[in-house]
């Protein structure tokens, strides 16, 4: 397709909307002192951790006192603890500084595999409307999610290369990349693999020739990469993982996750790819089957799209899953399409849709820019300063050894990894192994007994609590009060 003289800066202009997200995320980067989300915190202190301990596939800290094997992944935590030891630099700052870059790529890899698939117009397209979508807020946050996420269309591209031209270093790569992904966040891995097994499927479905050797490299090396630290750590502690409390939707809630997750402008322009495909079915004579003249790109992004689409509907079936979680999946090629959708108005050369087609465009552009701007300014750490001060209570005061208890939930991620203090929880929950009886404690009916065998030494609280003749109240701030437990 010719473009004129916007072909001579081709990368320059592909590069756009990854300029723009680098450029929207430093809004809350630069406003605050601390990185955004919640669970950095978790992922904080596993690299923590790593720089204390080395190498390393249990978790003293958390879920104390009785500890747990470490099964998140440790890649990007290996990144923040290399990248703290090197520049000198507190873990919390990296993953702050992380932002505005993850944003950059995640963009810039998406747009990048769009132009290869399709054109540059195209990549544009899908570019801008990714901003209306839940997945660039959390292309923001510094996040393992985030990382895998960078990963996932270059992996799926090189698959997709490798297959086309029977090329094993393309699969070779491509292994590479998902084997790291399963070292990043194995959900999103998992989900790729899916994606590329099911393209496979369906490439063999429509009788076309695939050399099961690139499946074979592509899989083998996705293995053996993720092999580095699952194999120990299986053989050592093998491999719990605890599903998320089961969500029951109605069909209004869900299309309302659906339309939160992919943003309404790109499931306008989703309908119209659909409304133009069943069109082009009824209106022309075609010999062949609309399912085999489809090119393998199309095969691959509506695949892509409706393999996460339809596993978030599991709940159906009684399965635990995080809807909005499956669903930021297919966020991707779901832009692809609305960016097909919107091209289907171009294909048209009557001036009335090409006028409407630059109009669109225009108002596209700037609403989408509007939606990410709002976005950046609305998000904001979620750890209070209360919280914060908390924990560096701990951290000056603690002693390192005995757990503390918070009958506040969410706090023991901060405090673990801010303070270093053992915690009778801690994050990542799927993780859990073995915990302690928190309702005892939460109803107040304990003993002195019960601390001492449970190695409680400290008690956070909000509300007031039973004050048992052997606490002392510690430290108070305007939102906690930290009881120590004499003993």
């Amino acid at each position: 397709m010719e473009y004129g003289k916007i072909t001579e800066n081709r990368f320059l202009l592909l590069m756009i909307p990854a300029i723009l997200a680098f450029i929207i995320a430093l809004i809350p980067t630069l406003k605050y002192p601390w990185p955004l989300s919640w669970d950095i915190h978790y992922h904080v202190h596993l690299a923590k951790l790593y720089l204390e301990q080395g190498i390393i596939f249990w978790d003293p800290l958390t879920y104390a006192p009785f500890g747990r094997p470490i099964f998140y992944p440790p890649l990007f935590h290996y990144i923040l603890a290399a990248s703290a030891a090197v520049f000198k630099v507190d873990p919390f700052q990296i993953s702050r500084y992380l932002q505005p870059i993850f944003a950059f790529f995640m963009v810039l890899s998406f747009t990048f595999v769009t132009s290869k698939l399709y054109n540059l117009r195209v990549a544009l397209l899908a570019g801008f409307f990714l901003f209306f979508s839940v997945l660039f807020h959390r292309a923001i946050l510094p996040l393992p999610e985030t990382m895998a996420l960078i990963l996932f269309p270059m992996a799926i591209y090189l698959y997709y290369l490798a297959l086309r031209g029977n090329r094993a270093k393309f699969a070779i790569l491509g292994g590479i990349l998902s084997g790291l992904m399963m070292l990043t966040h194995n959900l999103t891995g998992l989900i790729m693999l899916g994606v590329v097994l099911l393209f496979t499927l369906a490439l063999k479905l429509r009788n076309e020739r695939v050399d099961y050797k690139v499946l074979g490299f592509f899989m083998g090396f996705t293995l053996m990469v993720a092999a580095i630290w699952w194999l120990p750590l299986i053989i050592h502690y093998g491999f719990i993982f605890h599903n998320p409390q089961m969500v029951i939707l109605g069909p209004v809630g869900y299309l309302g996750i659906l339309n939160k997750t992919m943003g309404v402008p790109a499931l306008i322009f989703v309908f119209l790819w659909v409304v133009s495909m069943i069109n082009d079915e009824l209106n022309k004579d075609y010999v062949e089957k609309w399912h085999n003249r489809l090119s393998r790109g199309d095969i691959l992004i509506i695949i892509w799209a409706l393999f996460p689409l339809i596993l978030s509907n599991a709940y159906l079936l009684g399965f635990s899953i995080l809807i909005d979680r499956i669903l930021n999946f297919a966020v991707f090629p779901v832009m692809i399409i609305a960016a097909l959708g919107l091209e289907y108005i171009y294909s048209n050369k009557k001036p009335a849709y090409q006028k409407a087609y630059k109009v669109i465009i225009a108002l596209l552009i700037i609403s989408s820019l509007f939606s990410a701007v709002f976005c950046a300014l609305s998000l904001k750490p979620m750890v209070t300063d209360s919280q914060r001060d908390l924990a560096q209570w701990f951290a000056d005061n603690g002693d390192g050894k005995g757990v503390v208890m918070s009958l506040t939930e969410g706090l023991d991620p901060v405090i673990v990894s801010i303070s270093r203090q053992p915690v009778s929880t801690g994050g990542y929950q799927p993780g859990m192994v073995k915990v302690l009886d928190r309702n005892l404690y939460y109803s107040g009916n304990f003993t002195k007994e019960d601390c001492m065998r449970d190695n409680i030494e400290y008690f956070v609280v909000q509300s007031p609590i039973v004050h048992h003749s052997y606490f002392t109240m510690v430290y108070q701030n305007k939102d906690y009060k930290v009881w120590q437990v004499n003993i």
